[in-house]
């Protein structure tokens, strides 16, 4: 059986690495017994959504100068 620290440190590790068979089932049993890592799993699993559609959204918005501002750099490098 895992502690709680180590469970939370195999969570952070599967959001970014795959996890082996063995730690997956270590997780799997610690998160399904423990109450504070099935919270703590829900509010990270929210936390990750939340940063994805943050991200997702920035790279659709276009980043671009107004005519104005052009002209203001193109002043100051000549």
């Amino acid at each position: 059986m895992v502690s709680c620290k180590q469970a939370a440190m195999l969570g952070a590790k599967a959001s970014f690495n795959a996890l082996t068979v063995f730690e997956k089932m270590k997780l799997k049993m610690h998160v399904k017994m423990c109450v504070a890592c099935q919270s703590y799993k829900a509010n990270s699993e929210l936390i990750d959504e939340a940063v994805a559609k943050i991200l997702e959204q920035k790279e659709k918005q276009e980043l671009s100068l107004s005519a104005e501002q052009r002209k203001k750099i193109l002043d100051a490098i000549q």
